[in-house]
């Protein structure tokens, strides 16, 4: 009996630490967001310094490497070096002006010009144009045949019309005046 006692005194227990709700004030909420926002920052921060030192050892090596260069082979790295960003700005520039020029081949079409991102990754503009104009000759193929299915109409279902026949109620009403 002493065991039943106890038992339903722990269920008992259990179940009002279960059903009482845990609240908590605005500074110990304030606390809590002012903690999870310091070890967010020390974690960024943590990995800026680690890209930073990175960058730093990456630009140590480029300068050893440079100093052991007689003037010629430095000034050959230098024009490598300025030759790759200019292809890499050439690149870009390319890029931007193709994405443009099928947006507007995509808006001359009718099309939507969202989906010039879509296409500019073709990277060639005959490539481009030739989607372009097989998408538009699908979708108005489409459209056409959409069209054509909903004004579609079915023939009566009751055989012939009701005019022109013996039961016509314009022939009875001409047929007097005929008279």
């Amino acid at each position: 009996m002493a065991e039943e006692t106890q038992t339903q005194e722990e269920v008992e227990t259990t179940e009002a630490t279960t059903q009482a709700p845990t609240t908590y004030t605005q500074a110990q909420l304030d606390s809590e967001a002012d903690k999870r926002a310091a070890k967010a920052l020390e974690t960024a921060k943590a990995k800026w310094e680690a890209e930073q030192a990175k960058a730093l050892e990456d630009a140590k090596s480029e300068g050893a490497r440079l100093a052991k260069m007689s003037a010629d082979e430095k000034a050959q790295e230098l024009e490598k070096q300025r030759q790759a960003a200019l292809d890499k700005r050439e690149a870009e520039l390319n890029q931007r002006e193709l994405s443009a020029s099928t947006k507007s081949l995509l808006v001359d079409k009718g099309l939507p010009g969202e989906l010039a991102d879509s296409l500019v990754a073709l990277g060639d503009a005959d490539k481009i144009k030739t989607a372009v104009e097989t998408l538009g000759k699908s979708i108005q193929e489409t459209v056409n045949k959409q069209v054509e299915s909903k004004l579609q109409t079915d023939p009566p279902k009751n055989g012939a019309s009701a005019l022109d026949g013996a039961d016509d109620p314009f022939k009875k009403i001409m047929a007097q005046y005929k008279k």
